[in-house]
């Protein structure tokens, strides 16, 4: 009897050893096929804590990557407006000096008149600048615009901002009255670009040299805000692009860290495959030279 019970146990051990070998032959399997060393978390307790870290890290620098493209991208959008409105603004001046010389007929006055008017349509336009659309220099408005066909701001002074950053949040929208300013009722001159080109022209038309003379110093204050904030753009965005480098590095280095943890080694896989195959056929081999037994074995 005690015989019986030992070749018993003996088939069990047997059937045991084959189970975990084909189990670990799956294993390695799946670590070939998927390129994940673990199937679920509860699979690798002590490392599930480390991949997690490193994945949350990740998933929040991809959104800090997605952050500092779209303040590029506002950026990019915000420097190439401003440089148009100051090349516009230095044209009109160049315009308005060739106008207000003794030697311009009237005819040539109005001429010059016609083309500040398509100067001042350029910058509304340039004023009207969008990205996803929604308009740069409108503050956080809903709108489509920030000026509208008259000129006059329909923005709101709020911030839009974008986190680069652990520690870094930058200001990327910019008010239009800090650029443009805003229409003047009392002193067109003192007003938007808009509104000081048309009056400019308005004066050139009319014969109105002395008011007229008052337009230069309009347009040298209004392309000097531009120009103010054109710096300012350009310093944002050289920041911008110094943070996204740390980022990416940052991001390269988690993804080696992540891949190091939670990724296979298909080299030592393969060889660990060919060594696992070979175990779980020898444990077949024995299992099936211990089941082949006859009944009259176990009754002896």
């Amino acid at each position: 009897m005690t015989g019986r019970i030992t070749e018993l146990g003996s088939v069990n051990r047997y059937i045991d050893w084959g189970s975990s070998a084909r189990s670990r032959l799956a294993d390695t399997e799946r670590q070939i096929a998927t390129g994940d060393r673990f199937e679920q978390p509860s699979s690798a307790p002590t490392e599930a804590g480390s991949i997690l870290d490193s994945r949350n890290r990740l998933t929040r620098l991809k959104q800090f990557l997605r952050n500092q493209e779209s303040a590029g991208q506002w950026l990019a959008a915000a420097d190439s407006a401003l440089q148009s409105t100051a090349t516009a603004m230095a044209r009109a001046r160049t315009l308005a000096l060739q106008a207000l010389t003794d030697t311009t007929s009237q005819e040539g006055r109005n001429a010059v008149a016609a083309e500040l008017r398509s100067v001042a349509s350029q910058v509304l336009s340039l004023s009207n600048t969008s990205v996803d659309g929604r308009p740069i220099f409108g503050g956080t408005t809903s709108g489509e615009k920030a000026y509208d066909a008259a000129g006059n701001y329909i923005g709101d002074t709020g911030v839009v901002r974008r986190r680069l950053n652990d520690d870094n949040t930058i200001d990327i929208g910019i008010a239009g009255t800090n650029v443009f300013g805003e229409n003047n009722p009392v002193d067109p001159y003192a007003g938007t670009p808009f509104q000081l080109l048309n009056q400019l022209a308005d004066d050139l038309e009319a014969g109105n040299i002395v008011s007229a003379r008052g337009g230069l110093d309009g347009i040298d204050v209004a392309t000097d805000r531009v120009l103010v904030e054109l710096g300012r753009v350009g310093a944002t965005a050289n920041r911008v692009e110094e943070l996204g480098e740390l980022t990416q590095n940052e991001e390269v280095r988690f993804t080696g860290r992540l891949s190091k943890q939670s990724d296979t080694d298909i080299a030592e896989a393969v060889v660990r495959l060919r060594s696992v195959e070979v175990s779980y056929q020898a444990t077949l081999s024995a299992t099936a030279r211990a089941l082949n037994r006859s009944l009259l074995d176990f009754l002896r």
